[in-house]
């Protein structure tokens, strides 16, 4: 009997062992797809595209006779950048704060939103939207952790047909959806580059 409840102890304490181990939401280590100079210049390139993305939200000659501040947001919905990107934050069973991240899945969100606002800015013809097109593009070049997505993004459509007034309302709310999901980007960039995940 005592090496019976013995054995039942112990099976009692590991079960509880590996519950614990289990609920705690250990990171799952990926390969380091980014060197930190690459990273830290990911994300200095990042930022800056925030504020490019702003000047044109900003741009008079762009927006003059639109109030661009009061029309709707438009991110584009293919992705999931906000939710692979965030950092989950656990509790282990001691007290101690775990968080996991898949750098590969932020990175691969990433990609396709930069992959799918780079084409839509170089597909609208009314102003020339070539500056931040590029900055978005070397942000991908210069990015390429995940160059095996092949998403192959095509532009919005309601930026390259139609009235050219509503044309220019879309921009906006793409430009205001774009800006939403660089500042995204931009502190993805810079988790990712404190490497902080890695530990």
């Amino acid at each position: 009997i005592v090496s019976s409840l013995h054995t039942d102890l112990a099976s009692c304490v590991l079960l509880l062992a590996l519950s614990c181990q289990v609920s705690m939401g250990t990171p799952m280590r990926t390969p380091r797809s980014l060197d930190s100079e690459k990273c830290s210049q990911c994300a200095d390139l990042s930022r800056e595209l925030v504020k490019n993305v702003r000047k044109l939200l900003d741009n008079e000659n762009l927006f003059g006779g639109l109030n661009c501040s009061e029309q709707r947001v438009e991110v584009n919905s293919k992705t999931q950048t906000v939710l692979a990107c965030e950092p989950n934050t656990n509790t282990r069973c001691s007290g101690q704060r775990n968080t996991t991240f898949s750098e590969s899945e932020c990175l691969r969100n990433i990609r396709i939103d930069l992959e799918h606002y780079a084409a839509s800015l170089q597909a609208y013809k009314q102003a020339d939207l070539s500056s931040t097109a590029q900055d978005t593009q070397n942000l991908l070049n210069i990015c390429p952790s995940t160059q095996w997505v092949s998403s192959s993004q095509v532009a919005d459509p309601k930026l390259t047909s139609g009235d050219p007034v509503d044309q220019r309302v879309h921009l906006c709310k793409v430009l205001k959806g774009f800006h939403l999901r660089v500042i995204t980007i931009s502190r993805a960039m810079g988790y990712i580059s404190a490497g902080d995940h890695r530990k």
